[in-house]
């Protein structure tokens, strides 16, 4: 909130562009009402900047609730039935939850064990041990990349070969490397498309212009993210004219009611500032990639 008081007051910024982090977004919350100034494509899917619409809130990625409703869904929809729920005691851990309550209901199923852990100081020993006791087949993590890492770890020492799943927070290159050799089979969602799906012209896009200065850099999911969002900020920017404003940003962002980003659009309304409604799975193979 500090940073972006400073960004606003004497930096006097046109708009925000992708905060990461759900407390962080929730801080500068007041601050984009008081000063009349838009957030693009905050990097985080807490139903808080959902829903009630936010007129000064652009979203580009599907929310948090609606990964987690898809996992459960896909795993009822692969036979597995007992599964399993830690999240972090926190508000993620709460919203995202939420999703996977609708999931199981949507599913006819009840989860065999639902646990907190502390987010400064997560401990799993005794859950991975109530997590074997449950037979659970699958178990969704919900929490920071260090935390999954950590609950992996335990699991495993435990003896449980329950499926791990968790959300698209830990779709990074830097999730799977402190994931080591246990990383693979793991299931990640996912809100945008493969980083290998060529045949859609932003991934093509994206691609091409990392390879320039980078030639041996592979994309990455939070890559994509970040070219999508860009997408729309400087679509916002063209639109508002050669003197942008900050309320000819927001102005321009409300007329983005159908905005191709090449093969995929984001939608936007007065009423409506979701943006993109997109959700899937990967899992992550022995070379450490996401695969669809």
């Amino acid at each position: 909130a500090a940073n972006v008081k400073a960004l606003v007051e004497k930096e006097q910024v046109l708009a925000l562009f992708m905060i990461r982090g759900t407390p962080q977004n929730q801080a500068v919350l007041p601050l984009l009402e008081q000063y009349d100034i838009a957030s693009i494509a905050p990097s985080t899917g807490a139903m808080l900047l959902y829903a009630p619409v936010n007129r000064h809130v652009f979203n580009v990625r599907s929310p948090y609730q609606a990964e987690a409703q898809r996992a459960i869904e896909q795993l009822a929809s692969m036979g597995t039935a007992r599964i399993a729920v830690f999240k972090t005691h926190d508000a993620f851990g709460e919203d995202a939850c939420a999703g996977a309550t609708h999931g199981f209901a949507k599913a006819r199923l009840e989860p065999v064990l639902v646990r907190s852990f502390d987010k400064a100081a997560p401990r799993f020993d005794d859950l991975a041990i109530e997590l074997n006791k449950a037979n659970a087949q699958a178990v969704l993590i919900l929490g920071t990349g260090s935390a999954v890492v950590k609950a992996v770890r335990e699991i495993r020492h435990a003896g449980s070969k329950a499926t791990v799943v968790t959300l698209s927070n830990n779709a990074s290159d830097g999730f799977v490397h402190e994931l080591g050799e246990l990383a693979r089979g793991v299931i990640v969602t996912q809100v945008f498309p493969g980083e290998d799906a060529n045949t859609l012209a932003m991934v093509r896009d994206a691609a091409t212009l990392l390879h320039v200065p980078h030639p041996q850099t592979r994309l990455s999911p939070a890559m994509i993210e970040g070219f999508a969002g860009a997408r729309v900020l400087v679509e916002a920017l063209r639109r508002a004219g050669a003197h942008p404003t900050r309320k000819s940003v927001l102005d321009a962002l409300n007329g983005l009611e159908s905005f191709d980003l090449g093969g995929i659009k984001v939608h936007y309304s007065p009423s409506d500032h979701s943006g993109l409604h997109y959700t899937d799975l990967s899992v992550i193979d022995a070379q450490g990639r996401f695969q669809r």
